[in-house]
């Protein structure tokens, strides 16, 4: 875990790139936001951060405990 002055993670960002029906999708959780994309790569976004907050609860984890590199280690960790 972290410790002092380095750096967190405390939000995560997913951000779609296949909107091509000219929906807005916007969905915010308390550690995340979600924006634009397909209808599918909007929604495969909520589950990946879902998957990410349920896997940190069960681990006793926050997303603030985790430097990058910590969250890196543990997305990859998930998968």
């Amino acid at each position: 875990m972290s410790i002092g002055n380095e750096k967190k993670i405390v939000r995560l960002l997913g951000v779609g790139f296949d909107a091509e029906d000219g929906h807005v999708r916007i969905t915010k959780g308390e550690n995340y936001d979600v924006f634009m994309g397909s209808g599918e790569s909007h929604e495969y976004l909520q589950q990946l951060i879902q998957k990410i907050e349920e896997e940190l609860k069960a681990r006793g984890m926050k997303l603030d405990d985790l430097t990058p590199k910590e969250f890196g280690e543990f997305f990859k960790s998930i998968q």
